[in-house]
């Protein structure tokens, strides 16, 4: 296995690119294809990748596959987003998730990204990915879930 293969399919990496996106898709199903189309992309262009660290080359890959796949989907019709009826506590579970994703959508790309990369980075980590401070990372973490708790309308009263 070259030094390109180990980086690229470390276990590490993996969970990274699934969090990266889940926080795009919204749906592990979406996210396992996204993180595979990255792979195979990751293949086709290894010549291209000439750095020492992965993580960046191949998270910019995954960010353009999915900026690609959404401008060439169909738009949605009105009412695709509502639950199917099903048991009571289904659906209440189910409008929870509606609501959870629909929150989610409201943050920025960075604050999507910052929430998903705390899943298994470290902040120094992060600001390095983002050329950042690790404060300033704290600060946009911060900020990212307030904004949800707000907009999920939790009180921390």
């Amino acid at each position: 296995m070259t030094n390109f293969e180990s980086m690229l399919f470390s276990d590490g990496l993996r969970v990274k690119l699934m969090n990266i996106a889940m926080s795009r898709t919204f749906n592990r199903f979406d996210a396992e294809d996204l993180v595979q189309t990255t792979y195979l992309k990751a293949i086709e262009k290894q010549d291209q990748f000439s750095g020492e660290k992965i993580d960046p080359w191949i998270v910019t890959i995954l960010k353009n596959t999915f900026i690609d796949s959404t401008r060439k989907k169909k738009p949605d019709l009105p009412g695709d987003d509502l639950p199917e009826l099903t048991e009571d506590g289904d659906q209440e579970n189910t409008l929870l998730e509606r609501d959870r994703d629909m929150c989610f959508e409201k943050l920025d790309e960075v604050e999507r990204d910052v929430i998903a990369m705390k899943q298994t980075m470290s902040y120094k980590e992060i600001a390095d990915f983002l050329q950042i401070k690790a404060s300033s990372v704290r600060v946009k973490l911060l900020r990212a879930k307030e904004k949800f708790m707000i907009c999920m309308d939790f009180d921390n009263d």
